[in-house]
């Protein structure tokens, strides 16, 4: 009876006999990765900070493989749709969600129905960005620092009022952070967008924001709006006289927008791990650097691990305003 060898069996032999190691099939797709065009799904309408990032990131990415990484906007439900369409995607190396804290940490404080879960159904890639916001008031308001803004909204409480770009927003949020560190009573409006909010704080309409530094940097250097703090732990490198809100009175207070990278579940680790290598060499190389400061962004990196630690602690801290501020899902 003739034996048919098969053109593998004959290669994986003939490895066998020079004496060179074996390697498991995954590993050598890996090595391949990608052989296609991968898509990185963006929660929201072209435009906006995590649409540029993802397209920075997609272009840098594109050329050192060779292979198109396209940008699909999914916008909807504050990124629900985006993320689900990611969670239940081939776990094959070619769909990646550019998340955001909402996506990730804040929205299960918000919608009632969530048809994902960000810890068991996405896996984490690499953080790309954090962004400070920009304590902001109007300025008709007679206040220069923070600790002078505190002190005339609790000698009138209830009678300021903040803008957010909606409801659990990183703005939302943050300034509920701050209320809850502060015991000040100010009361929230919540808009569709950042721009009719602070367009609204420039008119006096509202009071104060604390926003994104991109969205809101234009209109503090045109004066349009007295930016006061900044609510990371650490000045921006930009802004570099501006304090941050920790520093102007409320010890321990840390807040900001972040932008990551995530897989579906189950994707092969040696693909987010090449992934990851590549996107943490561009944004701690000088030009990546200076593109993503550029965009009011600071480069954060890291592994999948940090990443996977760093939204869980997230998600517990921003639950704990949530239940402070009375947020319900809806």
């Amino acid at each position: 009876m003739p034996v048919f060898t098969s053109r593998r069996s004959l290669i994986l032999g003939g490895a066998a006999a020079l004496g060179l190691p074996l390697l498991p099939r995954r590993a050598r797709a890996a090595d391949a990765w990608p052989t296609k065009p991968v898509k990185f799904i963006v929660p929201f309408a072209a435009g906006g900070t995590t649409d540029i990032l993802a397209r920075v990131v997609a272009a840098k990415v594109s050329e050192e493989y060779g292979q198109q990484f396209i940008v699909e906007n999914k916008p909807g439900a504050g990124g629900n749709i985006a993320a689900d369409f990611v969670a239940k995607a081939d776990p094959d190396g070619y769909t990646f969600l550019v998340g955001t804290p909402g996506t990730h940490a804040i929205n299960k404080y918000v919608f009632k129905s969530m048809a994902y879960d960000p810890i068991k159904d996405l896996a984490p890639v690499i953080i790309i960005a954090r962004v400070p916001n920009l304590f902001s008031v109007t300025n008709a308001l007679p206040v220069k620092n923070v600790a002078e803004f505190i002190a005339l909204a609790k000698s009138k409480p209830g009678e300021f009022f903040y803008g957010t770009p909606g409801l659990g927003s990183t703005a939302h949020v943050s300034t509920e952070l701050f209320k809850s560190m502060t015991g000040v009573n100010i009361v929230h409006v919540p808009y569709k967008g950042s721009a009719p909010a602070l367009t609204d704080l420039i008119a006096g309409r509202v009071h104060l924001m604390i926003d994104n530094l991109p969205a809101a940097q234009p209109f503090a250097e045109s004066n349009s709006i007295r930016p006061i703090a900044v609510s990371t732990a650490t000045r921006w490198p930009l802004m570099p006289d501006i304090p941050t809100i920790a520093e102007a009175g409320v010890p321990g207070y840390e807040a900001a927008s972040w932008f990551t990278i995530a897989a579906p579940a189950k994707t092969p680790m040696d693909m987010i791990n090449k992934l990851n290598a590549s996107v943490e060499k561009f944004i701690k190389s000088e030009d990546g650097t200076a593109r993503l400061r550029k965009l009011g962004a600071e480069p954060a990196g890291g592994s999948p691990e940090a990443m996977q630690a760093y939204v869980i602690a997230e998600t517990e801290k921003w639950g704990k305003v949530a239940q402070f501020a009375g947020i319900k899902p809806e």
